[in-house]
């Protein structure tokens, strides 16, 4: 699903890989239409704590999107988090394969899945499928046991 501009926000964000840069090309130029304030940046080696203090010093009212490969869409979500960005004041764009961890309903033990919507627990063998249920404090998805 392709990200849309958010009209009447403060300032808009843009973060972005080298991959990523691209897919907000239309949302930077809908922003310079409507003459709103944005930062444009493509993010490559900068630190946690750089971009900590970054994302710390914008004000309420900052509307977030991102773009990138999974790990960065993550990273840069979890540091915006952190910071007090909502899920509400962003919005992400995720380039290629989504890893997501799955946890097993009966066992606890942790799987990885790219986009299967069934798997069988690495740890018990049980057949799971994978639900839309989200632990923000695991950081996985809930596997259900699967009738299939």
């Amino acid at each position: 699903m392709e990200p849309l501009l958010i009209r009447g926000k403060r300032k808009y964000l843009f973060c972005t890989d080298s991959k990523g840069a691209e897919s907000l090309y239309n949302l930077v130029q809908q922003a310079m239409e409507d003459n709103a304030p944005f930062d444009f940046h493509v993010i490559e080696n900068e630190s946690d704590s750089f971009l900590d203090l970054w994302f710390s010093q914008q004000k309420m009212g900052t509307y977030l999107y991102l773009s990138g490969k999974w790990e960065f869409v993550n990273r840069i979500k979890k540091l915006a988090l952190k910071a007090g960005f909502s899920e509400y004041e962003m919005q992400m764009k995720v380039l290629g394969k989504i890893r997501k961890k799955l946890i097993c309903c009966k066992c606890h033990g942790v799987n990885d899945v790219d986009d299967e919507l069934h798997i069988s627990c690495m740890h018990c063998g049980l057949k799971l499928e994978v639900s839309n249920h989200y632990s923000r404090r695991l950081e996985a998805y809930l596997g259900y046991s699967s009738i299939l």
